[in-house]
């Protein structure tokens, strides 16, 4: 039985840093040729414009709605709760930390993973198996350029801009249960949580804002892309796409600590 699990462990690990190391030489050429992003060409800029709107800006509206009640039930009532402990010097802090370090990169991640990361990685599996991806190879189109980049930088956008927006409207929604509550001004609120923002809060922030946005379509399209002509590998590549995001959201989380 020892024997058994050990080797299950072995075999584990083992695939899991082939994966790892695949998906590092994957980033590797993806990150090279974001650089030369062909953002002149009218059929990618297309497809990257599209992929902004599907992954940003049609989710806007639900997204501000859930940030406002995110503040309202996490901002309002914590705010609250240390005013009533006299811990006034520590509002700024507490809110820095919740805000802007966990809160606005990671409910923004775990929203668009649901929403907008299935929908890709099930979209390039389709597109394998349908044979598109190799129509596309036969006319020398980069797959890289074409399918990859636009969607990775979308979410790149998206992230960032979203986590942004979540900062944002959290602190109006805590605002507004303050000032009915307790009466408390809304540039007294700012100017707490501004002199609490540190240098590491931004970095950190911005940290995880950029490697959840690349991680966010780069694992699933990494995953799909091997999917070869079964139905049946589509519900499986999902599924891996979306473990493999999960360990990915894991590790950002925890290398954010360190900043």
């Amino acid at each position: 039985m020892i024997s058994n699990l050990c080797i299950k462990v072995g075999k584990f690990t083992v695939e899991s840093f082939i994966t790892f190391t695949e998906f590092l030489g994957f980033s590797f050429v993806v990150l090279k040729k974001l650089i030369h992003f062909k953002i002149l060409n009218p059929a990618i800029r297309l497809v990257f414009f599209r992929q902004v709107y599907f992954t940003g800006v049609q989710i806007l509206n639900i997204f501000v709605l859930i940030s406002f009640v995110m503040g309202l039930v996490f901002v309002g009532f914590l705010t609250q709760f240390l005013i009533k402990l006299n811990a006034y010097q520590e509002i700024g802090q507490v809110l820095s930390v919740l805000i802007i370090r966990e809160l606005a990169p990671l409910i923004s991640v775990i929203m668009l993973a649901l929403r907008s990361s299935t929908a890709v990685s099930a979209e390039i599996a389709v597109m394998n198996i349908t044979g598109e991806t190799n129509t596309l190879k036969m006319y020398k189109i980069d797959l890289i350029d074409y399918l990859y980049i636009p969607r990775i930088l979308a979410g790149l956008i998206a992230m960032v801009c979203l986590s942004s927006f979540f900062t944002f409207f959290s602190l109006a929604g805590g605002y507004f249960l303050l000032s009915i509550q307790m009466g408390a001004d809304f540039i007294y609120i700012i100017n707490v949580i501004l002199d609490y923002i540190s240098f590491s809060d931004i970095l950190c922030f911005l940290y995880k804002a950029f490697l959840f946005g690349f991680i966010l379509m780069a694992i699933p399209i990494f995953t799909s892309k091997n999917v070869k002509t079964a139905n049946t590998e589509i519900p499986i590549a999902l599924l891996k796409g979306m473990m493999r995001l999960f360990y990915g959201i894991i590790f950002v989380e925890i290398t954010g600590f360190l900043i």
